[in-house]
């Protein structure tokens, strides 16, 4: 089995990243790494971008262009991943902000056949 991120190039991306690495390791499972693209040719961006965070050779980049539903696609490529559980990151926020999440994560979380591990940035 194997353990799935979300990639974002922003601070809680990368948190979720690292929380992700820790995740599959510490169950002994592959990570892999979603990202719904705009273009086909960012793909190599993100890869760069996981490389900074996590190195070489400890996770696998899964990719797929969306249409304009950029969640859809997360929420298929993770159900074809075979993942049992998902990390996705999420803003730190204002108390009354940390009862509201954002809208595509709410949607994420509630489209997901697995478990969703909400961080946020460290």
């Amino acid at each position: 089995m194997s353990v799935a991120v979300v990639h974002a190039d922003t601070p809680e991306g990368r948190a979720a990243l690292r929380a992700g690495a820790r995740e599959a390791s510490d169950r002994g499972q592959t990570l892999l790494v979603l990202a719904p693209l705009d273009d086909p040719t960012d793909s190599d961006a993100v890869a760069a971008d996981v490389r900074e965070v996590l190195g070489e050779g400890t996770w696998e980049l899964i990719t797929e262009v969306h249409n304009g539903d950029s969640v859809g696609t997360v929420v298929e490529l993770l159900a074809r991943s075979g993942a049992e559980r998902a990390v996705v990151g999420s803003r730190g926020r204002t108390a009354t902000g940390k009862f509201l999440l954002e809208r595509g994560l709410q949607r994420m979380i509630i489209e997901a056949a697995v478990p969703v591990l909400v961080v946020k940035d460290e």
